[in-house]
């Protein structure tokens, strides 16, 4: 299936046989006993339905680079983002059967990583709503999806584990209306100084972009809640900034959804009842950073501090603080740390930022933790380019831990 891919993954395996240093820095060992978990917006949507279903079931070369890249890595639990859900095609199982868990030359020498168990379910985006989101007289647009898409399921997720998953414990708060938040930040006009929705259309929003997820999984030292969401990009709208409050918003879902707050209902019309003693962890691009970008950053600020959250370090990588400082322009204004980011973004206009997140809870002991963000100073050019088409195959990079249930 590797078509060309094959011949610089082989490659790679050798250089990395050679550079043990390198080869560590690439792929930290996982701790003897500890739960890898990961997160990956691998960018594995299509512009129309039905195209990655074809490109599944072909020598795609996108496709086998992020799959390299998760062979790598080798995670125990891992989220995929920006993976196109189908009703018709389960694109989360051929996934996992055609890339995952097939034989092929990787960075570990071309053994298996299966992950038979997963978890997808529907997407709020390309799903019509019916009204004029955006306020342009029209309402069949891709903006006027609950979540933008240009078709139903379009940038969805699913989650994959090496442990069974209690699919049917699983919670979904897809249809969970905005209004219904708790001091939702419902957007404003600056010129009009009203809402920016109508009353009318405010009452039937959707908050999630997509979905949000409580996916239990029974893993060898107990129950650890998977809690995957991808809250929309604070970005593209104007100055009503009705994205960037969304975004805030869907990050305020899970710090309410950990609190088990009364006022959260989930798809099937139940109160919220989430244990403060679980084991969780926080998945998902949130298309947040701390500190730097276009977001109300005060959502994840509050998120990462929560005291039900690890007081653990940031994933870190080489590659992203080589990149902020080479990239330039835009990165050298940012606050956070660079090694700390996760994507790699236009330089000219937000620069690279930290926007997936693996947050455990403090139930967890986190062992060790990075980014798949290698730099490739300390190869030679003609090999660095080849390794960089693993991580030029999304704009994100995979971030993972290791973990220990206490």
């Amino acid at each position: 299936m590797m078509s060309k891919y094959r011949f610089y993954l082989v490659a790679l395996n050798l250089l990395l046989a050679t550079t043990e240093a390198y080869a560590q820095q690439l792929i930290a060992s996982k701790s003897e006993g500890a739960i890898r978990i990961a997160t990956y917006n691998a960018s594995l949507n299509r512009p129309a339905a039905g195209k990655l279903s074809q490109d599944l079931q072909s020598d795609d070369e996108q496709i086998q680079a992020i799959a390299a890249v998760v062979r790598a890595v080798q995670p125990d639990i891992l989220l995929v983002n920006e993976l196109d859900y189908s009703s018709e095609s389960d694109n989360a199982a051929l996934l996992e059967k055609h890339f995952f868990a097939s034989a092929q030359p990787d960075l570990r020498g071309g053994d298996p990583w299966p992950m038979p168990y997963l978890f997808t379910a529907p997407s709020n985006t390309g799903v019509s709503s019916g009204m004029d989101l955006d306020n342009n007289g029209r309402t069949e647009e891709p903006n006027d999806a609950f979540g933008y898409g240009r078709f139903p399921g379009q940038y969805g997720m699913a989650v994959y584990s090496r442990f069974k998953i209690e699919t049917e414990k699983a919670v979904t708060l897809q249809n969970f209306l905005w209004s219904q938040l708790p001091d939702a930040r419902r957007p404003i006009d600056p010129k009009t100084k009203k809402s920016y929705y109508p009353d009318a259309v405010w009452a039937k929003l959707r908050l999630s972009s997509k979905s949000f997820w409580d996916v239990p999984i029974q893993t060898p030292q107990g129950t650890i809640h998977v809690l995957a969401s991808h809250p929309t990009p604070p970005a593209f709208d104007g100055a009503e900034d009705r994205n960037g409050c969304r975004n805030h918003d869907e990050i305020k879902l899970i710090q309410l959804y950990i609190e088990s707050h009364p006022a959260l209902r989930d798809d099937k019309g139940n109160p919220v009842k989430f244990a403060k003693d679980n084991a969780f962890v926080v998945l998902g691009d949130l298309n947040c950073d701390p500190n730097d970008g276009d977001s109300q950053n005060v959502a994840i600020q509050a998120l990462i501090n929560h005291p039900l959250v690890a007081q653990a370090a940031a994933p870190r990588s080489t590659g992203a603080a080589t990149a902020a400082k080479t990239q330039a322009k835009t990165n050298l204004r940012h606050k956070s740390d660079p090694a700390e980011d996760t994507a790699d973004f236009n330089d000219n206009s937000v620069g690279n930022l930290r926007v997936d997140y693996v947050l455990p809870s403090k139930t967890l002991d986190v062992i060790a933790s990075g980014v798949f963000w290698p730099s490739l100073d300390a190869i030679p050019d003609q090999d660095a380019a080849e390794v960089k088409k693993l991580l030029d195959a999304s704009d994100h990079h995979l971030v993972w831990i290791d973990v220990k249930l206490k």
